[in-house]
């Protein structure tokens, strides 16, 4: 379980991270960030003992952690947008 733990340590150094054990061989892998916020994900034992499916499942948290580091506009903000009348049309 060390060499798991160290593993995601250094892949996600700007992260907390937690891996601990199920029973059924998989890890439950929490990184958590400055701000308290965390994301969890269960790596099944297969995913952690195959290299392709391990690279896999770093990419995917990659991906993650990246879509929710982009701050979204806020619906306000979208809603506040200028707004204007479709064209209307008239037969002759």
């Amino acid at each position: 379980m060390n060499f798991i733990q160290e593993k995601f340590t250094s892949l996600f150094s700007e992260y907390e991270v937690t891996a601990l054990p199920r029973p059924d061989g998989a890890v439950l892998l929490t990184l958590r960030d400055q701000a308290g916020k965390q994301i969890r994900r269960s790596i099944s034992y297969a995913q952690l003992n195959t290299p392709e499916q391990l690279s896999w499942v770093i990419s995917a948290i990659r991906r993650d952690l990246a879509a929710e580091a982009s701050d979204l506009p806020a619906i306000k903000m979208l809603q506040s947008q200028n707004r204007f009348a479709l064209p209307t049309y008239h037969s002759a």
